[in-house]
């Protein structure tokens, strides 16, 4: 297994602290079942990001192919977060995971080094594609409300709930909030365009 610089992890974790905190939803478990998952071919290939909270990853395009998203980085330097298209009630979600860390992380990959999954809604037309990330504020508030009961632990550390819940049970919980606006907004989206398309 690969040993992490001590330097370079303690900047690592103290960057994933500042970044997860109210950012992303995070699952010890999938957020999917094995008879959900959905191969999805036609997304396969190069997409530009065109719409990002963050500026890291819009200078090259994502290759994302069957179970893994590849994001170039600088040096040449490959960024790989291990994915899962997946329909409940003809919703097209995603779960990500990170993969190996790299010698030159990105802040994709930092986002993911629980290493821990998270969920997207997916919307797909012709030439776009949004990925849509489960709102951690409204995730929060949901908890305090008892709106959702999930299992699950608080990090004092980052300020948020780590899910323990079962992949049943997320797939339960998607059947019902899925479809949420507030729970998917699309103003969070990271908007993709298919890389021939720009051309």
């Amino acid at each position: 297994m690969r040993q992490w610089p001590k330097k370079k992890l303690s900047v690592c974790l103290v960057l994933a602290v500042c970044l997860l905190a109210g950012c992303v939803v995070h699952s010890v478990n999938p957020f999917y079942t094995r008879d959900l998952i959905a191969e999805m071919p036609g997304l396969y290939g190069q997409w530009m990001l065109t719409k990002s909270t963050f500026r890291e990853g819009t200078e090259k395009p994502w290759t994302f192919s069957n179970g893994a998203i590849m994001i170039p980085g600088d040096k040449g330097t490959v960024t790989t977060i291990v994915a899962r298209f997946f329909r409940i009630n003809d919703v097209l979600f995603l779960d990500t995971t990170a993969d190996e860390p790299q010698e030159d992380m990105s802040l994709w990959w930092t986002l993911h080094i629980s290493p821990m999954h998270t969920v997207s809604k997916v919307l797909v037309d012709e030439k776009t594609l949004r990925i849509i990330p489960l709102n951690a504020s409204w995730m929060e508030q949901a908890v305090r409300d008892k709106t959702v009961v999930l299992p699950a632990v608080w990090h004092e550390e980052g300020k948020a709930h780590l899910f323990t819940a079962s992949s049943a049970e997320w797939v339960e919980f998607l059947k019902k909030f899925g479809s949420d606006p507030q729970a998917f907004p699309e103003t969070d989206a990271f908007v993709f365009v298919k890389q021939n398309a720009l051309q």
